[in-house]
């Protein structure tokens, strides 16, 4: 389904449908423990990778809404996004992302906790909530957890609202985009009948931020398809 490149070794890691179908069912049920509600907004604050994937279908699996930010958003931009959409749990990608999102977080009431991507992401000697998202994983890994989020996903329309994409803020205050599950939908029907070339033959550069809905959409597209994905 994936392929991911490791920047240290530089050699492609591959993901199989079976391992990323276990990695989404873990991660959705991990935000059930962790306490996210149905319909709450959760923020996702990295550079492309695999695990920007597991949260947004996680997300979905509760009926959740997925918040993503720009990796080189400053503090002061991540602050506003987080107030706006009332976002209490945050998705960090590496130390850059951590930095400042702790910071945000000591400063501001609405983020309650982090959960880093990148396990080599070394925490402040002051934080006490952020978890590694492996470690978050394991939280779902029980009964309860799934029976909760096989409930959830029972119960969702495609009028649940998907994702907040905010716009780049050129022309003042960033917005929040308001995208539903059916937008996402529509984008599938058409693309069949304008693509018939694009088959699971085919393999996708992802290279564009997760962050902008054509990257977005266009991946979402390609796992429709069954094309593998190489995320850079």
């Amino acid at each position: 389904a994936l392929k991911f490149r490791d920047n240290e070794s530089g050699k492609w890691s591959k993901i199989s449908w079976a391992e990323f179908s276990e990695k989404v069912r873990l991660t959705a049920q991990a935000m059930a423990e962790f306490g996210v509600e149905e319909n709450e907004n959760i923020g996702v604050y990295s550079q492309n990778m695999p695990q920007c994937l597991y949260t947004d279908f996680g997300a979905y699996g509760n009926r959740v809404v997925s918040v993503p930010m720009y990796a080189t958003s400053s503090p002061a931009q991540i602050a506003y996004i987080v107030k706006d959409a009332n976002i209490h749990t945050l998705f960090v990608g590496e130390q850059l992302q951590y930095n400042n999102a702790f910071k945000v977080q000591k400063e501001v009431d609405e983020l309650h906790r982090l959960v880093v991507f990148d396990s080599s992401v070394k925490l402040n000697p002051e934080d006490k909530t952020s978890v590694y998202f492996e470690d978050f994983l394991r939280l779902g890994d029980n009964a309860n957890a799934e029976s909760t989020v096989k409930i959830r996903t029972s119960k969702a329309s495609s009028e649940d609202l998907a994702t907040i994409m905010y716009t780049s803020g050129t022309t003042g205050e960033s917005k929040g985009v308001m995208l539903y599950h059916f937008n996402y939908l529509e984008a599938m029907r058409i693309h069949d009948i304008r693509l018939p070339m694009v088959t699971d033959k085919d393999t996708s550069m992802c290279f564009l931020p997760l962050t902008h809905i054509f990257e977005k959409a266009w991946v979402c597209y390609c796992l429709h398809k069954g094309v593998k994905v190489a995320i850079n």
